[in-house]
């Protein structure tokens, strides 16, 4: 493991008064585990494992000896089993003994992104006297966190996407004057012509949804339900990716709303101007606390975005949580904007990324403005600036 990496865990188990951080898996159990432990590269583990981070000391394995000879070069410490008899000593030997220590567990699940660690192994390591605490902050704080040339990579594919938005528009845009039939997946497909020529991967496609598909917060167009973009129609386009070339590169992603027409439907601008506000009190939550050096959690920023929708009557139609981590993954494993599918506790700490995106989901239409959010030493940025404050016209 990473020398820097190591430190800042033992740091941390220090600071937090835990015994180490053992990352146990089995198959494709505990993909955090896996991430995060050295495992070698392309080999064929059956059996059960752990890697243990003392807060002190050297990391060291717990492996079965059929697969020793998997890690052949490695300088760790090992420990080996073939027994589940001689697993359960292993694990003591592995630990020096039970005590408080760091897993891939969340008390009741509250935030099951980390719950990784299957019931059964929880009270098999609680009969062995083990008081088992969540690794939910160890992974924020190891695995979410930027470094300076993740956040450029972020910032190149915020470029990217931002420049696709306003293709994918200026396309409807040409399309309704020229009588053209065009469809959401036509607009899906130029927008991904684009992110191909500028090297950017998004894993799934956007999302192009027009009227009440777009109150289907995760509605994909196909070929057989994609809509026909018409005058008069709102428009709304969900895209994200990141750098291909870029060796743990960040995504970028965001949602934009556009109207085929000169002025939407009163409603309509509405229900608009209701999520933009959410939007902007959920982030000026997240900031404010940030530069007075106040302590600020996923869910108070949910909070803050949410009681701005329930307070115009449209709480019941806010039907998922504001945000998400972002990382190299599209829903990183640091806190999210939830205290609605799950109250996530976790601060939000320098060097991270999130997303703060409201939305409202009628029958008949839905509006969601998304924006990505870094967090300095000293303060919260948006990074996706330009900000949204009325529909994208297209007509």
């Amino acid at each position: 493991m990473n020398a820097d990496k190591l430190h800042r865990i033992q740091n941390l188990l220090v600071q937090w008064s835990m015994k180490g951080w053992l990352l146990y898996g089995f198959h494709d159990l505990n993909p955090i585990a896996k991430r995060i432990a050295p495992l070698p590269e392309g080999a064929m583990i059956s059996r059960r494992w752990a890697y243990w981070i003392p807060a002190q000391g050297e990391p060291a394995w717990l492996v079965h000896a059929i697969e020793r000879g998997q890690f052949a070069g490695y300088e760790d410490g090992f420990v080996t089993y073939s027994s589940w008899q001689s697993f359960e000593q292993g694990l003591l030997a592995l630990t020096d003994g039970p005590g408080p220590i760091a897993c891939e567990y969340s008390p009741d699940c509250g935030i099951p992104y980390v719950s990784w660690v299957d019931a059964g192994t929880g009270e098999q390591l609680r009969r062995l006297g083990y008081e088992l605490r969540s690794s939910a902050d160890l992974i924020q704080a190891i695995d979410a966190v930027w470094t300076p040339a993740q956040l450029d990579s972020h910032r190149r594919a915020v470029s990217i996407c931002l420049e696709a938005k306003e293709r994918a528009f200026d396309a409807i845009r040409e399309g309704l004057k020229a009588g053209a039939i065009l469809t959401e997946i036509d607009i899906q497909r130029v927008i991904l012509d684009f992110f191909q020529a500028h090297g950017l991967e998004p894993v799934h496609p956007p999302i192009v949804a027009v009227n009440e598909h777009a109150g289907d917060p995760h509605y994909t167009p196909t070929p057989e339900r994609a809509a026909v973009i018409l005058p008069g129609d709102v428009i709304l386009i969900d895209l994200w990716g990141k750098l291909k070339d870029v060796p743990e590169a960040v995504f970028a992603d965001m949602t934009w709303m556009g109207y085929a027409g000169k002025r939407p439907p009163a409603r309509m601008q509405e229900v608009f101007d209701i999520v933009a506000r959410a939007r902007d009190a959920a982030f000026a939550l997240a900031d404010a606390r940030i530069r007075a050096g106040e302590p600020v959690h996923g869910w108070e920023v949910d909070d803050a975005a949410r009681n701005v929708i329930r307070a115009a009557g449209y709480g019941d139609a806010f039907i998922h949580r504001t945000g998400h981590n972002l990382d190299t993954h599209i829903h990183g494993s640091g806190v999210n904007i939830d205290n609605l599918e799950t109250r996530d506790t976790r601060r939000i700490i320098p060097h991270i990324g999130f997303t703060i995106e409201p939305g409202v989901y009628l029958p008949e239409f839905g509006v969601r403005l998304e924006i990505d959010v870094y967090v300095h030493d000293d303060r919260a940025e948006i990074t996706t600036l330009p900000l949204q404050y009325e529909f994208v016209r297209v007509f």
